[in-house]
């Protein structure tokens, strides 16, 4: 693996690419959450500043971002800046005030040093920052920082305020590609019936009403939410996907240890960023359907885009979930694709003026109708839960720009409030809200604590239940570009090293690491 790493990153050209909406997950001084993001290497002979003082910057508020053109040049003239530092190592870093990384953010890209990151120990104060954030570092073992022994960091703290799943009640969560909680509201966009049937799903569930996603893109939202742990590594670098290096502790791994079938089925290609391997090899799900699976009889549904459409998809689940026997408990993952860029329309909404992102938003929407009709009929209506989230929220395409240019409070492409609503068998708990701030990184945490399982682990998120009340996440304002010094770079250069070492060594989670449940 740390060959074809090699291979991969050698041949990348050395222009730096723009990765627009990817975050950071860290805890600089004062334990703040942070965003970071990198450029490339050092251009030879360029004019370089030594002095520490020296800042680069450059201001982005919404009426660049939501404008393409002043975004792309703002970005040249931050990148331009950037070049005339001196620093070995570069790696822009971006802060927030406190513990807010959820608004809009696009940054950077990395070069070819990066993946040959050294083996750093962070020091005290960076550790303690940590901790106030609610995460332990080296509590159990230098080699896997992460890992520490309980879900509770205070197992005083446990609440018996919640809903209780009986381990062996089935587990369906659907993720729904990039759905920012705002298309749901449409007393505000006013677009009436753009979702009605997932609408219909939220009022008879729990709902989580102050959770924002964690990261951005797919593949990283869906390790924040199966996993509870950042992943920085998934970047498009010379047309290619970096492969994931490393492993982590998924609920799927701890669920199958229980004796349940795993199982994940997903509009896009199973090959992708080998997708399938990564969630069967390394991450303990049985079996593992994508595009290529879903497509046999639906050939017609590849033809635009990177999978097939949701449609195609719910009518996969829904003949699977027929004819499976139930000799387990089952936990199913399910992801759809419709509202990935470029958007699949299969039907179109009488008021979305032709913007291929509602129709897209709509038609997912309708697909998840047959899925929700079944199931509220069938065998796993009375022991199951379900549980529908999203990947992440909505990325700053031109169709987002265009319907939100009206509504510029609720505008924050990448990182925003997501839907989380959790229906439970016989309706216990249904229509209840949970107004606690929270992230995607807290999904995990938060279903073990409902399940009562407890487990040593290596989770960055905290159950919303139990832990995440004493850790809140503050509001703040959009990043501040301005004043971007050497000695911050070098900050985050000792912070970055140490994560993508991690990934890279796979120490996230222990080799020898068995799932032993209390």
């Amino acid at each position: 693996m740390k060959t074809k790493l090699t291979i991969i990153v050698t041949i990348i050209n050395c222009t730096v690419a723009l990765a627009i909406g990817v975050s950071i997950y860290s805890m600089m001084s004062r334990g703040g959450f942070a965003r970071q993001g990198h450029a490339g290497q050092q251009t030879a002979g360029s004019d370089a500043r030594t002095s520490g003082n020296d800042s680069i910057g450059v201001n982005f508020d919404k009426k660049i971002l939501m404008d393409r053109d002043k975004t792309m040049k703002s970005i040249k003239s931050m990148n331009e800046n950037f070049f005339k530092m001196k620093n070995d190592d570069p790696l822009i870093y971006t802060r927030l005030p406190e513990r807010e990384f959820f608004n809009s953010l696009f940054s950077y890209f990395f070069l070819t040093h990066i993946l040959s990151a050294k083996a750093v120990t962070l020091d005290k104060k960076t550790v303690q920052g940590f901790k106030k954030d609610g995460m332990l570092l080296y509590s159990i073992d230098q080699k896997y920082p992460f890992m520490k022994k309980s879900i509770y960091l205070d197992r005083s703290r446990k609440s018996a305020n919640k809903p209780v799943v009986r381990v062996g009640t089935n587990v369906i969560i659907v993720f729904i590609e990039s759905l920012s909680a705002f298309f749901l509201k449409e007393e505000i966009h006013g677009v009436k019936g753009l979702m009605p049937n997932i609408r219909s799903m939220g009022r008879d569930s729990y709902s989580f009403d102050n959770m924002y996603n964690t990261s951005f893109p797919t593949i990283k939202g869906l390790i924040a939410a199966l996993g509870s742990a950042i992943y920085l590594l998934d970047e498009n670098i010379g047309g290619t996907r970096i492969p994931i290096p490393c492993r982590f502790l998924f609920l799927s791994n701890i669920l199958k240890a229980r004796n349940y079938a795993t199982v994940h089925i997903q509009a896009g290609s199973e090959r992708f960023i080998g997708m399938s391997d990564f969630f069967t090899k390394r991450e303990g799900y049985d079996s593992f359907y994508g595009s290529e699976s879903l497509a046999l009889d639906n050939i017609s549904s590849l033809r635009r885009g990177f999978g097939v459409d949701d449609d195609t998809l719910f009518d996969f689940v829904v003949g699977w979930l027929d004819k499976y026997s139930g000799e387990k408990p089952l936990l199913l993952t399910i992801h759809t694709i419709n509202s990935h860029p470029p958007f699949k329309v299969k039907y179109k909404h009488p008021d979305a003026r032709e913007n291929d992102m509602l129709n897209a938003l709509y038609s997912t929407d309708r697909a998840f109708g047959k899925f929700w009709d079944y199931f509220k009929k069938s065998k796993y209506r009375n022991n199951t839960v379900v549980i529908l989230t999203a990947d992440h929220a909505m990325g700053n395409n031109k169709e987002y720009i265009e319907f939100v240019k009206n509504f510029e409070d609720y505008y924050h492409p990448y990182f925003d409030v997501i839907p989380c609503f959790m229906h439970f068998p016989g309706g216990a708990w249904n229509g209840a809200t949970n107004k606690t701030p929270c992230v995607s990184l807290d999904l995990l945490p938060t279903i073990l604590d409902m399940m009562n399982l407890d487990m040593a682990n290596p989770f960055m998120g905290l159950s919303i239940f139990s832990e995440r009340p004493y850790y809140k996440r503050k509001n703040n304002s959009v990043a501040d570009f301005k004043n971007l010094d050497a000695k911050k770079i070098a900050e985050a250069k000792k912070l970055i090293s140490f994560f993508l070492n991690l990934y890279r060594e796979d120490r996230i989670l222990p080799k020898d690491y068995t799932v032993k449940t209390f």
